[in-house]
């Protein structure tokens, strides 16, 4: 072309033709910006990797992202300690609530809570927790003739003491529970509790609330009423802390014995798998002038899909020279 514009002459039919060719042949060649895109896409990789992934929660050894090596779902998974972020996977069960107003925290087995704490409105439960004694338990403690049952001054059977409850959310933060507790068929009380969550703090690694419980026990006839300040913190991607307290008051008693005790519950958690969390749980109890009472309740909560979990321990409970040893569980069903 040079030669062609140098000269002045117009290039020969058969030149025009090899020009034509070599632009078709240019056009061919070049990728289209419109072209179907073949096979899976292609994760983008950053040339220098994120400050994030070169922190020693993954050892120094990993400098590439996660997204590199696994893809992004999994990176996501091992940034929030979650499932894989499948599009349309319902959430489990223990995920399913509070996860937009504060951190997940599983609920103790034995002592639970009314839903967990930052609840939405229209949540439902349905539960039921079974404590079968390894051991027989023995003689009145504080005038008290169950001390280590779920209902104190009910006649003690020694049988396998469990509590159907149905919980469900009226409106954000606020939910209600009703309650049989039972010993093998027969009916020993009757409870209803009400649960109000206050809000977060600390970057939403923090909720609390209060729970308020008033139960009427057939026998002897006698209502107590609880009230508990709740608190969770989610202290790392596997741990968490759930605490409560509060005193337990006795009323229009009509036979002797001490009517007011302080009670404490403290569970650690540990997000083993996506599924799988284990606990201990610790329940304290303290008569005022009179006898305390602890429980210990190694646990693991399994989250069989989004709808059922299933929790299950073995512990004791102590309380002077008593001992009880006994097989807990609970069977949740949400919907």
């Amino acid at each position: 072309m040079v030669r062609v514009l140098s000269y002045g002459r117009l290039p020969s039919p058969s030149t025009r033709w090899w020009v034509y060719l070599m632009v078709l042949a240019g056009l061919v060649a070049r990728p289209s910006t419109q072209a179907e895109m073949i096979g899976p896409p292609v994760p983008f990789r950053s040339i220098v990797p994120p400050e994030s992934w070169q922190s020693d929660r993954f050892g120094p050894s990993l400098r590439v992202p996660p997204a590199d090596i696994l893809g992004e779902a999994v990176e996501f998974r091992l940034q929030t300690h979650r499932g894989l972020a499948v599009e349309g996977d319902a959430p489990t069960i223990d995920r399913a609530s509070g996860e937009e107003k504060g951190p997940r925290i599983p609920e103790p087995m034995v002592f639970d809570l009314v839903r967990p704490l930052g609840a939405r409105r229209g949540e439902a439960e349905f539960n039921t927790l079974g404590l079968v004694p390894l051991t027989r338990k023995t003689r009145k403690v504080d005038d008290v003739t169950d001390p280590l049952g779920l209902v104190r001054r009910s006649p003690d059977t020694q049988g396998v003491e469990w509590a159907p409850e149905m919980e469900f959310v009226l409106t954000d933060g606020l939910a209600f529970e009703l309650e049989l507790p039972l010993e093998n068929g027969s009916i020993e009380a009757y409870k209803v509790a009400a649960q109000a969550t206050f809000g977060t703090l600390w970057d939403h690694r923090f909720i609390h609330g209060a729970q308020v419980i008033a139960q009427y026990d057939r026998q002897p006839g006698t209502w107590t009423t609880t009230w508990l300040y709740l608190a969770g913190a989610r202290l790392d991607n596997r741990w968490s802390l759930f605490g409560m307290v509060g005193p337990r008051f006795e009323h229009g008693s009509p036979i002797g014995g001490r009517h007011t005790e302080i009670l404490g519950n403290v569970t650690l958690f540990a997000d083993i798998t996506d599924r799988l969390v284990g606990g201990v749980e610790l329940n304290l109890g303290q008569v005022l002038d009179g006898s305390g009472s602890l429980l210990v309740m190694p646990q693991v909560h399994y989250e069989v899909d989004s709808h059922w979990m299933v929790q299950a321990g073995v512990g004791a409970r102590i309380i002077d020279d008593v001992i009880l040893a006994e097989i807990g569980f609970r069977l949740i069903r949400e919907f």
